[in-house]
């Protein structure tokens, strides 16, 4: 070297740096990039794999296969998604892992759903959203359905003169779009109050909030995974997320403080009744620190698109089986005649709520129940191994274990269980087990699902009391589309509808 030019000695340093460089980086990526993808096909190595990639092969045919055909896949055990393999575990396996801390349904979001970028901390275990919004569901929420039920009725009959009008003449209107600004509305009416329920800014970001989400998600995930933290800042989609956390908070920030005012302790020593969840929340905090927006931005997501769903689907699967439709009228009427509009009226309506579960186990909201992520590693008690960071699922489709003629529509399926001690505890809408996932089963099973029923047999009644609806093409009946694990009721099918007379809809007390 001290023999060589100074230019060429130079120029010889200069490319040994650049060297020195690229080849550790070289292989610092391929390690991340394919380090883990052949540890984990080594130790799933005992298992089926289909919709595989080859190690240094496009994964986009795979992914764009999840996404058009999981619930195809499912039969095969074992698959590749746009994410991660997931081994896909039999129904027998439901009560092994249900309350299995292994098994993290927590961690699994957070996974999915990018948590560690601002803009989706929501989905942050350490920001603890998850365990408040489950506390107020089920400490709060849940025991206050009578309190709340007039007021989510009073304001489902606006919404309804709003969307579905007054019309007496056959109108057209889009199912599922209508069915979402319903939802919208009785859904932040017991959330966020009057203040905020009929506030046309307000229904806009809770409708599009999850979606915005979604996008944000699918966005950033085109990008490696080791530049997530620096490149989120500059993708449209993101940015759309926070702006929309934004404008969330400028409408809410004035509501939860005068609602927390209100919430002091009153002169005679009382506490106000409080009837919705900013005050709620308040009081199961426990001290604990909360973004009180993005609380209420994460209700929107748990209860609005998952509802809008089953409430269209309902809605379709009625207008392909219209025999149910004067019944269904009959009990309502019964039952509301007797009692009013209550939590144990609607409690009543036994085939209503037969109704429900069937149209929820014949297109649930996902292939793919149960679905988690393993915390460490677990031998299954048939032997099974499955490494820590394995994903899993047990499919919703219908099962053996509810009657004959399991693929055909019954509405009566559930009702006809009354009286069999067997069935009893699980004949509910409510009601999760094995063989009927629609809510999960389990420590996880979705605590929000009380209200979601509370709300669907308020709107249901509404619906078939006030309105005759049908298919505005009665031809060709709405059919569920597939979007990885989701299963989803078609959007855009046009519904006629008419108001009907005020004599039929007085017999029945709704508020």
């Amino acid at each position: 070297m001290s023999h060589l030019p100074d230019h060429f000695r130079q120029r010889l340093n200069s490319r040994l740096v650049i060297t020195n460089f690229i080849i550790p980086a070289t292989l610092l990526y391929l390690i991340h990039r394919f380090g883990g993808i052949l540890l984990a096909q080594y130790r799933l190595r005992r298992l089926p794999l289909i919709n595989g990639t080859p190690l240094f092969g496009s994964t986009k045919k795979a992914k764009q296969n999840f996404q058009l055909n999981a619930r195809g896949l499912l039969k095969d055990g074992f698959t590749k998604t746009d994410d991660a393999r997931v081994v896909i575990l039999s129904p027998e396996s439901v009560n092994e892992i249900r309350n299995d801390n292994r098994f993290s349904f927590t961690h699994l979001i957070a996974q999915e759903c990018l948590c560690y970028i601002p803009a989706f901390r929501n989905f942050n275990p350490h920001e603890g959203l998850n365990d408040m919004a489950k506390d107020v569901l089920l400490k709060r929420l849940t025991p206050s359905l009578s309190l709340v039920t007039r007021d989510m009725s009073e304001e489902a009959n606006l919404a309804f003169q709003e969307h579905w009008t007054d019309n007496t003449e056959w109108h057209e209107v889009d199912a599922k779009a209508t069915v979402v600004e319903i939802i919208a509305r009785l859904s932040s009416r017991v959330f966020l109050g009057p203040e905020l329920c009929r506030n046309p800014e307000w229904l806009r970001i809770t409708i599009d909030y999850t979606m915005t989400v979604f996008h944000g998600i699918m966005a950033l995930k085109k990008w490696p995974s080791f530049l997530h933290r620096i490149v989120w800042r500059f993708v449209p989609e993101v940015r759309r997320v926070n702006e929309q956390i934004a404008e969330a908070v400028r409408l809410i920030r004035p509501v939860i403080d005068k609602k927390m005012a209100q919430g002091k302790i009153l002169p005679d020593g009382s506490k106000p009744a409080h009837l919705d969840v900013i005050q709620w929340a308040s009081e199961v905090a426990d001290g604990r620190r909360y973004d009180p927006t993005l609380l209420q931005l994460g209700f929107s997501m748990a209860s609005m698109h998952n509802t809008t769903d089953l409430v269209t689907q309902i809605l379709y699967d009625l207008s392909a089986h219209p025999s149910y439709i004067d019944p269904l009228r009959a009990e309502i009427e019964t039952v509301l005649t007797e009692e009013g509009m209550t939590k144990s009226a609607l409690a009543r309506l036994k085939l209503m709520d037969s109704f429900m579960k069937e149209s929820q186990r014949i297109k649930p909201s996902e292939s793919l129940g149960m679905r988690r992520v393993l915390v460490e590693d677990v031998t299954l008690s048939n032997g099974v191994f499955l490494p820590q960071g394995t994903q899993i699922g047990i499919p919703t489709t219908p099962t053996t274990d509810v009657g004959n003629e399991t693929e055909s529509f019954d509405g009566y399926r559930f009702l006809n269980m009354v009286g069999d001690p067997s069935k009893e505890k699980t004949r509910h809408f409510v009601s999760t087990s094995p063989d009927h996932l629609g809510f999960g089963h389990g420590k996880h099973a979705c605590p929000g699902r009380f209200f979601a029923s509370h709300e669907v047999k308020i709107i249901l009644c509404h619906a078939l009391t006030k309105y005759d609806f049908k298919l505005a093409v009665p031809t060709r009946q709405p059919t569920s589309l597939a979007l990885g694990w989701a299963l989803i009721a078609e959007p855009g099918v046009r519904l006629l509808v008419k108001r009907r007379s005020n004599r039929s809809v007085n017999k029945a007390k709704l508020y």
